[in-house]
């Protein structure tokens, strides 16, 4: 059986994953394209990310509006509600409750949009633990394998373990899934490393800041305002990181 279509081309993409059983709420569908190969065609059944809507409602205030996998919602609600400073942590956080497209949030006293502040920690980490977490996209990313439609992040503390593990079809939901599936687990984002697959960019760079992730990584290139943002804020930022080598644009003081 293969789990990779999309990437190596089986020759018999209609098979795949045949037996699986999909839930009312899959991440994917099945939709029929035709492959043109020189003079060849053929048609072929092959799986598609789903991208839908959904509103997020903290207080009864729609401060949100995101497009994403619909799985993980409550995940993705409490780590955007983090990651763009509507809420100060997780202990913020009252109740979040996903009733059809709509996540709706209760905090705790009055909203206030909040700045990130420059990033105080001492945390240290090997390229090998890195790398090992990147080792594990190949692994768990299983809805990228199967459409190669999502981008994927994880949480990782210092020692390399996962904490936090999501796919969604934007990357900046992604980070707001990983960031609030390891808030919810307890993880401490102080001593904790954020890897993406996405090119880090100034959004993805203040989401990081704002959860208080010290070291940001991607499998992916760096933009420049993300680079200034992240050396402002005091974060080690590194990109391109593709075993053995590792480009470290900020803060290489937290890389051993």
């Amino acid at each position: 059986m293969k789990d990779s279509w999309h990437a190596d081309r089986i020759e018999e993409a209609e098979e795949f994953w045949r037996d699986e059983q999909l839930d009312p709420a899959a991440t994917f569908q099945t939709v029929k394209c035709i492959e043109i190969s020189n003079s060849a065609r053929r048609s072929l059944e092959v799986d598609v990310a789903v991208e839908e809507r959904v509103a997020l409602i903290l207080d009864g205030v729609k401060v949100a509006e995101l497009f994403c996998l619909p799985s993980q919602l409550e995940e993705l609600a409490v780590g955007h509600l983090v990651c763009e400073g509507h809420l100060g942590g997780i202990e913020d956080l009252v109740s979040a409750r996903v009733d059809g497209k709509n996540i709706f949030c209760e905090g705790r006293g009055e909203v206030i949009m909040r700045e990130a502040r420059p990033t105080a920690s001492d945390l240290k980490v090997s390229p090998e633990a890195i790398f090992r977490a990147l080792d594990e996209i190949n692994v768990s990313a299983i809805i990228w394998r199967r459409t190669g439609g999502p981008h994927s992040a994880l949480v990782v503390d210092e020692d390399g373990a996962i904490r936090s593990f999501c796919e969604d079809v934007s990357r900046s939901s992604a980070v707001d899934k990983a960031v609030g599936s390891a808030l919810m687990a307890g993880a401490d984002l102080s001593r904790s490393v954020l890897i993406t697959t996405g090119r880090l960019s100034s959004v993805i760079v203040s989401k990081a800041a704002m959860a208080k992730v010290p070291v940001l990584v991607s499998r992916a290139a760096p933009l420049k305002a993300g680079i200034d943002l992240a050396d402002r804020r005091g974060m080690t930022l590194a990109a391109f990181a593709r075993r053995p080598n590792l480009y470290v644009y900020a803060g290489e003081e937290r890389i051993l």
